[in-house]
């Protein structure tokens, strides 16, 4: 087994380590008879995208990269860089490519129905940071392709990235309650859990802030960044609000939820209809 691959399997024990750390030091307080039954079925949300992405979507980020290799595709294959060089810029130029496709998710009417199954968790903790519908599972994980073929990356620097790409959000959704001193410097580089916690928020208006997934650097730089939910982080609401929701429970319901229409959609669309001649 090489460097990449022991790599690329290091996020099941992190998120086992941040479930543990949140229940030691929780954030805030969650009833445990319904937060088992959520947790449960996001899990069970995420390990049908795993088997998703292992039979389904025939490829892996770290076999995109092996290929580009082999063919001598890609920028890194066309201008060598050192080891550390290429992986300190494939991660950097991802992670703002994710930040773009995270906006977009909130900004395109199409993306945003499904990008809803991940907000209508009425709580947030790690197992939200697996809660994704497949469609938006496939699609995301053929922009990455994309992309990662272009710059050629090396299979240790996508097995970096891969490694981020679960760790992030692992630590940014979980329920994890961080010393006030350490919240501050974090934020200097990465989300931390309060950081993307007013992302989950129910207002709309805080919904359309910090959407970097790893680092920060995006949301303060193209003025996406909210510092502190309005109603604090103990009392603060999360999810969708009740008319633009579905109900998304068990993993049968977040599953259709992007092809039923919510309250206020439906409304929308009697509205429009009763306007015209």
């Amino acid at each position: 087994m090489n460097e990449a691959t022991l790599i690329s399997l290091l996020p099941f024990g992190c998120f086992c380590a941040f479930l543990m750390l949140q229940i030691l030091f929780p954030r805030r307080p969650m009833p445990n008879v319904w937060w088992q039954t959520r947790f449960i079925h996001n899990l069970s949300l995420f390990l049908l995208n795993a088997v998703i992405a292992r039979f389904v979507v025939p490829l892996s980020l770290l076999a995109v990269a092996a290929s580009s290799y082999e063919a001598g595709f890609g920028l890194f294959n066309l201008i060598p860089a050192p080891t550390w060089l290429e992986v300190l810029l494939t991660v950097i130029v991802l992670d703002f490519s994710i930040y773009v496709q995270h906006v977009a998710t909130h900004k395109i009417p199409l993306l945003w129905r499904l990008h809803k199954v991940h907000h209508a968790d009425r709580e947030m903790d790690v197992s939200t940071a697996v809660r994704f519908h497949p469609v938006e599972l496939v699609l995301s994980t053929g922009y990455k392709a994309v992309l990662i073929a272009l710059l050629g990356a090396s299979e240790m620097a996508v097995a970096v990235f891969v490694l981020l790409l679960f760790v992030g959000p692992a630590f940014n959704h979980s329920n994890l309650q961080l010393a006030q001193w350490l919240d501050k410097l974090l934020r200097f580089v990465i989300a931390t859990p309060d950081v993307h916690r007013t992302h989950h928020s129910v207002y709309r208006r805080e919904q359309d802030t910090n959407y970097g997934f790893f680092l920060i650097w995006w949301d303060k730089w193209f003025d996406t960044y909210t510092e502190e939910p309005m109603d604090g982080h103990a009392k603060m609401n999360i999810g969708l609000p009740r008319d633009q929701e579905s109900e998304q429970t068990r993993i049968d319901q977040m599953l259709l939820a992007p092809f039923i229409h919510s309250k206020a959609e439906a409304r929308q669309s009697k509205a429009g209809a009763q306007k015209k001649p």
